[in-house]
């Protein structure tokens, strides 16, 4: 893959890529589901849990594209980890203190209850700081919003990719994925699974996960960039029927050989084909919207769920019979419309203040205005490459 010579740089312009918005929403609305016990669309999705590698590779995607520029002229590690934190923390904070809520529900024979927590747990959950436990190594990593173990993950891959953006080459790109790879295949073979990294026991596979799936999809990013591989492409429906494949597929024999190649190969590659078509006005409108809210499908959809086991009846003790289908369709609906809506009153403001009050403190870059196309879990642009002379060139605001 080429790389921009020295004095070249990539800068972007401001259109949507809606079908990656698709591919976000879909894989989004797969994991709301798979944690909702006794439903058909769950149980029609056995490997959803996949979902969180397409999440990975997006987000190397999202991020190579709207950072490598700025980061090549100007912005600091600081201003991007900054950046990342205020695009992360408010969402995961309202579904932490959702969880903690439920400490004023008194237990009920024949209900679910959360455990206890410890006041250490919830201090270092509600500071975004995973939880190492040796005396439980099977404990959650986050005590209070169980999702949030990938999005940890995913934060220090963002580190990694800012320290690292500007020595990039195409060797040191593939060696980084190529280590990722080995960690990933070490822990498919000593777990027997990919579905792993959420707990103590497992979190060095996660290591694995976002190590090979977040630089894979910077390396997609090049691809594209590049217009290599012009003839892979898919429509918006074929790309939303073949995640939807992925999810649905499982295999009765070496199913972890199965989602190791699904990983490695099918999905890049159907971010790469995705990424250069665009649904008619139709499909964009809906697209864009479950795009920009499948991050806070995400991050509430544990809570949510749990709060519902603690307010609905078990059929007896130790076996709590869900919603049902259509009860799993109305939560999942509630959690989309909910997200749209913390997306649009909380989120976007308050992510908009602390934005102004960082750019304030001394010695932190100005920030260009943010826009939806530069959220991980929002929007994704494209982007032109032109020749700039680096003496002469003004840093791109933020």
């Amino acid at each position: 893959v080429p790389t921009p010579r020295r004095g070249e740089v990539t800068t972007t312009t401001r259109r949507t890529f809606h079908t990656l918005d698709g591919l976000r929403g879909i894989a989004a609305l797969a994991v709301a589901f798979r944690h909702i016990p006794d439903n058909a669309i769950g149980l029609l999705t056995p490997e959803s849990y996949l979902a969180v590698d397409l999440f990975f590779i997006l987000s190397g995607f999202v991020l190579a594209h709207a950072y490598e520029a700025r980061l090549a002229t100007g912005m600091t590690v600081i201003d991007f980890v900054v950046a990342r934190l205020i695009r992360l923390y408010p969402l995961y904070l309202i579904a932490s203190v959702l969880t903690l809520l439920l400490v004023v529900v008194p237990a009920a024979a024949g209900h679910y209850h959360p455990p206890a927590w410890r006041l250490r747990d919830i201090v270092l959950a509600l500071l975004f700081v995973p939880q190492i436990d040796p005396f439980h190594p099977d404990t959650p990593i986050f005590a209070l919003a169980g999702s949030a173990w990938s999005l940890a993950f995913e934060l220090a891959a963002n580190v990694v990719f800012a320290l690292i953006a500007t020595r990039l080459t195409p060797r040191v790109l593939s060696g980084v994925v190529a280590a990722g790879a080995a960690v990933l295949l070490a822990a498919a073979w000593q777990f027997g699974s990919i579905d792993i990294g959420y707990n103590q026991i497992t979190a060095w596979g996660g290591i694995g996960r976002v190590g090979f799936g977040f630089f894979a999809g910077v390396a997609t990013y090049w691809l594209w960039r590049a217009d290599a591989l012009p003839w892979l492409r898919l429509p918006p429906w074929l790309a939303i029927a073949a995640v939807v494949a992925i999810f649905h597929h499982e295999p009765m024999q070496f199913q972890t050989v199965s989602d190791i190649a699904l990983i490695m190969v099918a999905m890049p590659a159907l971010v790469l084909a995705s990424a250069r078509s665009e649904p008619g006005r139709w499909l964009a409108a809906p697209f864009a919207v479950f795009g920009a809210a499948s991050y806070g499908i995400y991050v509430v959809q544990n809570p949510v769920d749990q709060w519902f086991e603690t307010l609905v009846p078990w059929r007896r003790v130790g076996d709590y019979g869900g919603l049902g289908s259509w009860g799993a369709v109305a939560l999942v609906t509630t959690m989309a419309a909910a997200a749209i809506v913390l997306d649009r009153l909380v989120d976007i403001p308050v992510r908009a203040a602390l934005t102004r009050a960082w750019r304030g403190v001394p010695g932190a870059q100005p920030a260009r205005r943010a826009s939806a196309n530069d959220r991980v879990s929002g929007g994704t642009t494209t982007a032109r490459r032109h020749r700039l002379d680096r003496s002469s060139a003004r840093p791109p605001r933020g």
